[in-house]
């Protein structure tokens, strides 16, 4: 259930919706230049301007003991005609100071002015600029929001194209990755979604397209082939008329081999990550987990959960598994496993509560520790 915190931000913001969405794009662009001062950045974080041989307008977050040889490039959104590194700051730096991983945000051309193709050749030079700067393919991820998440995408779409090396990871945020609005919640949802307007979407859409058919998979990545891709981690809520875009785009991906994981949290609504609510502060959460392991940060390393193994919890009671299974609606991975104590009873958790660590005493230990094999149950 969503928190009391979240539910009123949420009805505050659906009370102005039809301001927001009435704005001409000039509005639009002043109004997400305030997006920066919903909240005080972390201390613990700095933001720099790019290096003077950065090709594009762009940001560092850095964070204090920031980890040395990984970068994350990230996307901002914005319907592809607004936004830009400093409407995003609060996001970027919250990214930064969880991972510890140092965060690049580059702008990128906006339409109408620039249309397609201009805005995936800005995101192809922002990546080959972390190569200059030496970081290895394997060691950046690529994260982006909204549209953002549908540039991210593309770019990797594109990189795989070209025959190139592609990044660690994709962290896709209420991605807009169907240009053509098939999804239906972009119709059962418009009532929920405090935020976007599918009508005022449909418009950018033209705008950025330009003479291009909309079913471009590097305009919607939705109609894209995605074998090959690194893993994938993408988040969506359940207040979004963007929330088939990420359902039809996690299935898609899993019948393409790819290694993709879908969160979809329930009331939250688009990019949610951006305020200060608890569901913005756990979804951090996962994503901290999921790019450390991938990019195999401090030692963390994705781990495989074994049906019929025996981990114990670090609170000391143990556990057998019996099988994993996905969620048939989210696509969540579930492991299902036994308890070997007391009633012995059978539950059903996220996979990921045998994979993430947490912090006891000042240490990060994984919450399950592998300790038996794979015996007949």
């Amino acid at each position: 259930m969503p928190s009391i915190k979240s539910k009123l931000l949420r009805g505050t913001m659906k009370s102005v919706k039809p301001i927001i969405t009435g704005m001409n794009i000039p509005d639009q662009r002043k109004g997400m230049d305030l997006l920066r001062y919903i909240h005080p950045l972390p201390k613990a974080v700095a933001i720099r301007p790019a290096e003077a041989d950065c090709p594009l307008k762009g940001q560092w977050a850095m964070p204090e003991d920031a980890v040395a040889g990984k970068a994350i490039l990230y996307t901002h959104g914005g319907a592809y005609v607004s936004g830009s590194p400093s409407t995003h700051e609060p996001l970027i730096a919250r990214l930064a100071q969880s991972t510890k991983i140092p965060v690049m945000a580059y702008e990128y051309r906006l339409a109408p002015e620039h249309p397609y193709p201009a805005a995936l050749e800005d995101a192809l030079a922002a990546f080959d600029y972390l190569l200059e700067k030496g970081y290895a393919e394997s060691d950046i991820a690529l994260c982006g929001d909204s549209a953002g998440g549908g540039l991210t995408l593309a770019l990797a779409l594109k990189l795989r194209d070209l025959g190139r090396p592609l990044p660690g990871a994709l962290v896709l945020i209420s991605p807009w990755t169907d240009l053509t609005e098939s999804g239906g919640t972009h119709y059962t949802k418009s009532g929920d979604d405090p935020l976007l307007s599918s009508e005022g979407l449909r418009e950018t859409a033209l705008l950025y397209a330009g003479d291009e058919d909309l079913h471009n998979p590097y305009i919607s990545p939705l109609y894209g082939d995605f074998t090959g891709l690194p893993p994938v981690l993408i988040h969506v809520g359940t207040n979004e008329v963007l929330l088939d875009d990420s359902r039809k785009l996690a299935t898609r991906m899993d019948a393409c081999g790819v290694d993709v994981d879908i969160d979809i949290y329930e009331g939250m609504w688009h990019v949610w990550h951006m305020f200060d609510v608890p569901e913005a502060r756990a979804a951090m959460r996962k994503i901290q987990w999921f790019l450390c392991t991938q990019l195999e940060v401090g030692g963390m390393k994705k781990r495989t959960v074994r049906p019929g193994a025996k981990y114990r919890h670090f609170k000391g009671k143990e556990y057998r598994v019996l099988y994993l299974a996905r969620h048939s609606e989210t696509l969540e991975e579930l492991v299902v496993y036994q308890q070997l104590y007391g009633e012995m009873g059978v539950w059903v958790r996220p996979l990921d509560m045998f994979l993430e660590t947490v912090e006891r005493n000042g240490i990060t230990v994984k919450r399950f520790t592998y300790i038996g094999g794979c015996d007949e149950l």
